[in-house]
């Protein structure tokens, strides 16, 4: 009979959380800077704008690869925290129905 608190459930059970905290601060900082990257394009600074734009999805793509390291729970419940944020932000934004 396996025990409640095994080591291996205890260690997917921070993991999971692990991957939920640092995808909802992904998800903050990412769709936070949407604006200033989206004013950025509209300004007519192209260069500038490009370069945020491809920072944001490096740290993006960096950040996700660093929790599927860590495993499956880790990288569902990072892109779980991302998707979660996105609609926090964008609907605070005016930007979801």
């Amino acid at each position: 009979m396996m025990e409640l608190f095994s080591n291996e459930i205890v260690e997917t059970a921070l993991h999971t959380a692990l991957g939920l905290g640092a995808g909802a601060l992904l998800g903050l900082a990412h769709f936070a800077t949407l604006r200033s990257n989206t004013a950025l394009y509209l300004g007519k600074n192209l260069a500038l704008g490009l370069g945020l734009h491809l920072l944001r999805f490096a740290v993006l793509g960096a950040v996700l690869f660093g929790l599927a390291r860590l495993g499956a729970a880790a990288l569902l419940s990072g892109a779980l925290g991302l998707l979660i944020m996105r609609r926090a932000v964008l609907g605070r934004a005016g930007g979801l129905p």
